[in-house]
């Protein structure tokens, strides 16, 4: 789907018809595992025949048995994680909402498959709404999480919260040294377009600031008092480390941290690890490779 915003009417009537055929729902794969074991033990069964035999019996049980690949139906798979489990919230109608909204947010042609991702993000928003602290988000791109998070608030206009989105709201990948958008590479089809279109993104919802600058440099002077719910995703380690270290003074006990990467980068998942340790926290790891810090 491309954008037109000169013409709002077409754009709306594209994107209905692209979230028509994006509902969230699950994957069904076929996958392949075997137990790669094996068991010498003839048993009283095996044991009546002579040598030779036993031996070819025990050869085809360990096959039959063991090493004979088996088909494994996965009930999900995508971003990296595969699972048997019942995944209720597919087909919760706030989640395939929310989900919808983050599709609208993006904006692009295809689904990323973040299922898991965002039904994380908004079960720490359920239970973070309650605690006093407001939201903030450090590397909003063009909104995706946030876009769900809010849309699966329907009580947002009466919690006495505001959110705060953080990015450069560059296009551009980042330049794997400084850890700043780089020109000269490639755009980000998750990245922000600009900071004019993140903000019309956000624009059915009040009480949403948008902190444009290289963090955490760009939180000099703003007025954020409490932090219920933390996400963190700059794709930079020593950014988010700065960051995080800077912000946990003001994370309400109860309150959590989104890691979006700290399973998928060694060097996030290392700074991570630091900076937990000096808090004496731990950080839940999860199938999507995010990960959770709930502050006590």
């Amino acid at each position: 789907m491309t954008h037109h915003e000169d013409d709002p009417a077409r754009e709306s009537t594209e994107r209905h018809a692209y979230l028509q055929k994006s509902k969230g729902d699950p994957f069904r794969p076929h996958g392949i595992y075997w137990i790669q074991f094996a068991n010498w033990f003839a048993g009283d069964r095996v044991q009546k025949f002579p040598a030779g035999l036993r031996h070819l019996l025990m050869l085809v049980r360990n096959w039959k048995v063991f090493w004979q690949p088996r088909r494994l139906e996965f009930r999900y798979m995508g971003d990296g994680f595969a699972t048997k489990s019942r995944l209720q919230f597919l087909t919760d109608p706030a989640f395939v909402r929310s989900y919808n909204r983050m599709l609208a947010a993006r904006g692009g042609p295809n689904d990323p498959g973040l299922h898991l991702r965002i039904h994380q993000a908004l079960w720490i928003a359920s239970v973070c709404k309650r605690l006093p602290g407001d939201f903030v988000e450090c590397g909003t791109g063009r909104g995706m999480v946030m876009s769900a998070v809010l849309e699966s608030l329907d009580e947002w206009e009466h919690l006495n919260k505001s959110v705060w989105l953080c990015d450069t709201f560059s296009p551009h990948y980042l330049n794997e040294v400084t850890g700043k958008n780089d020109d000269s590479k490639a755009k980000s089809t998750n990245y922000a377009v600009s900071i004019e279109s993140t903000r019309k993104n956000f624009s059915q919802w009040s009480r949403v600031n948008l902190v444009q600058g290289f963090l955490p440099e760009s939180l000099d002077g703003v007025a954020i008092d409490k932090i219920a719910f933390l996400h963190l995703d700059l794709n930079f380690a020593s950014a988010e480390q700065k960051v995080l270290r800077r912000l946990w003074p003001k994370i309400t006990p109860g309150g959590m941290v989104l890691l979006d990467d700290f399973g998928t980068n060694e060097l996030q998942n290392a700074a991570m690890v630091e900076v937990a340790e000096e808090f004496g926290v731990q950080i839940l790891t999860t199938g999507s490779a995010q990960g959770i810090i709930i502050k006590s």
